[in-house]
């Protein structure tokens, strides 16, 4: 009943932020889906890059008031652990990332320049193009705030600010680094933030990239990294078991109250 309780208040709590994004990527998807104006086209790929940057910095914030400096008080006085208050956020920001997502699968599906209408649908078999590609996007999402989590419980325990600090940039750039250099080995050159038509785009965490081979596959099923979905779960399972450890500890957890 608590967890349920706060998971209402955290809904309530960023709903203006989630739903004033999923709103832009409506409108975004809505307007290049009917105008087809390829001269703001740029303006499409400007918009979600922009929508990528800022929710994991608004989460991130958000954690790090909650989990970090401990700025919101009242939370602490609630009968939970503090792995299950973060995992009542995680849930929230899960459900507000994938409505704000979802709003672009019309430029794939139902643009008959998408990506489904030039390549999917001529691939051998395109329902298992439909499942990567939903089920990457999906495993991301977890593996991003699960990394986010361990960093700030790891730097909890460190006593100088400094060090806590360098602590939090370490872990997120070298599980986010190593994952992104996985992603891109064998590719002649790669983007950040955006999509192509010759592949579909890989996550490494809750960065988006878009990987091009030298010669473009004749069916993009070919350029499909199950390994890149296997890693998000993969961090996702060990950072999660990770900061449940050191959140609940009771070293965590009397100086954290």
């Amino acid at each position: 009943m608590v967890q349920l309780n706060q998971f209402k208040l955290e809904c309530r709590k960023h709903c203006a932020v989630f739903a004033a994004f999923t709103g832009i990527s409506v409108l975004t998807n809505l307007y290049f889906l009917f105008s087809q104006d390829q001269d703001l086209s740029f303006v499409f790929l400007l918009v979600n890059m922009v929508i990528g940057i800022l929710l994991p910095v608004y989460i991130y914030l958000d954690y790090y008031r909650e989990f970090f400096t401990g700025t919101m008080p009242i939370n602490h006085l609630l009968p939970l652990r503090t792995s299950a208050l973060f995992g009542v956020k995680s849930a929230v920001f899960m459900l507000g990332l994938i409505l704000v997502w979802l709003p672009s699968l019309l430029d794939v599906f139902v643009n008959p320049a998408g990506l489904y209408h030039q390549r999917i649908m001529h691939s051998d078999n395109p329902a298992l193009g439909i499942a990567y590609l939903v089920l990457s996007k999906l495993c991301s999402i977890p593996a991003g705030l699960a990394v986010m989590g361990l960093a700030l419980a790891a730097a909890k325990r460190l006593r100088k600010p400094l060090l806590s600090h360098l602590c939090i940039a370490l872990v997120m750039v070298l599980v986010v680094g190593i994952q992104f250099a996985l992603v891109v080995r064998n590719s002649w050159h790669w983007s950040i933030g955006t999509s192509a038509a010759e592949t579909f785009k890989q996550y490494a965490n809750l960065l988006t990239v878009s990987p091009v081979s030298r010669v473009q596959p004749a069916d993009i099923n070919e350029s499909i990294q199950w390994s890149s979905v296997g890693m998000n779960l993969l961090v996702a399972l060990v950072a999660g078991a990770t900061l449940r450890y050191l959140f609940n500890s009771r070293k965590y957890e009397i100086l954290g109250k």
